[in-house]
């Protein structure tokens, strides 16, 4: 395993360390909003927003130090930057942000043979199904298993994940190279509105949802000790502007103006308002306690690496001040 302890240090980095990576997506657009920045102008946000194609890449640039902040699901974090050697005490996790659903993208053919027309008999389940998801750590791939489940004949489908960019994603939607995606919303809903697939409605957040944070290099978060408290209320500020159409639709425009990839703006309301974005409000600056819990859930599902304990002293190793 490559050991990533003798990185670049952060005070040697160009200008370009203060960026903040992100995913576009429902969730981070309060960051966009006007009242997000007026609550943290200047040196108070001290980021610039990067657009990237998938959390992997996101977590890369973080542990090359090309971002100092990401905002990533909580189980990729632990999986593919805690748990590798030398960086225990690097990072810190100023909020946990509300996440949308995931949606879950089916090929027409493969969607028919789930859901047979009634008088046609009993659905012919494929014995092999290829999934296109954000990683190989992803809590996805067991709300895939638990949607599976509820078709009792499944047991004998032979499953096989392909981690895949967002846009990338697509495209293998749309040549047959994967047979469903798994995609962060609206980018479910872009991809059966652009005629790729059939989202499954019954596939939603369960006990395996996502959680989604934001991570900070420790060097960083110590020169801006309030960041957890001030992101907290700009992005309480910034969600109750966005519930005005005319502040979402600049969000949007903001979010796109920043780059690739994109969404399309109609899919950002859709999304919105099917998941009831207006309302959500439980961003959560983390406690040990919580930390603890998190951490613990990840070994209740077998998917904490054993090299992270779930103990207080990994979470006070993450909380944002000491």
């Amino acid at each position: 395993m490559r050991d990533f302890s003798n990185l670049i240090p952060l005070e040697m980095q160009p200008s370009s360390a203060d960026y903040l990576g992100i995913l576009p997506s429902l969730e981070v657009l309060p960051f966009f909003a006007d009242e997000f920045q007026r609550h943290l102008p200047g040196e108070d946000f001290p980021f610039h927003l990067k657009p990237f194609s998938s959390y992997g890449e996101i977590s890369r640039s973080l542990l090359t130090r090309k971002l100092v902040a990401g905002i990533i699901p909580w189980e990729i974090f632990i999986a593919d930057i805690l748990a590798l050697p030398g960086q225990r005490a690097c990072w810190k996790i100023p909020i946990f942000l509300q996440a949308c659903p995931t949606e879950l993208v089916l090929r027409e053919p493969i969607y028919k043979a789930f859901y047979a027309p009634a008088g046609t008999g009993p659905a012919k389940l494929p014995q092999r199904l290829s999934i296109g998801i954000e990683s190989q750590h992803s809590l996805t791939k067991v709300q895939l298993r638990e949607w599976l489940a509820h078709w009792k004949a499944t047991h004998s489908t032979t499953l096989t994940f392909t981690m895949l960019p967002m846009e990338t994603r697509m495209e293998a939607l749309q040549n047959g190279s994967v047979d469903a995606i798994i995609a962060r919303s609206p980018w479910g809903i872009h991809a059966e509105a652009s005629g790729l697939g059939r989202r499954d409605l019954r596939f939603n957040r369960s006990k395996y949802h996502q959680r989604l944070v934001l991570v900070c290099h420790r060097e960083f978060l110590e020169k801006n000790p309030q960041l957890s408290q001030k992101l907290s209320l700009g992005i309480a500020h910034a969600r109750t502007q966005l519930k005005t159409s005319s502040a979402f639709s600049k969000a949007i425009e903001s979010m796109t103006d920043l780059g690739k990839p994109f969404i399309r703006p109609r899919m950002l309301e859709k999304a919105a308002d099917l998941h009831s974005f207006s309302s959500l409000d439980d961003d959560v600056i983390p406690d040990i306690k919580q930390l603890v819990s998190e951490l613990m859930l990840l070994g209740d599902l077998a998917i904490l690496p054993s090299q992270v304990a779930a103990s207080e002293q990994t979470a006070r190793l993450l909380l944002p001040c000491q």
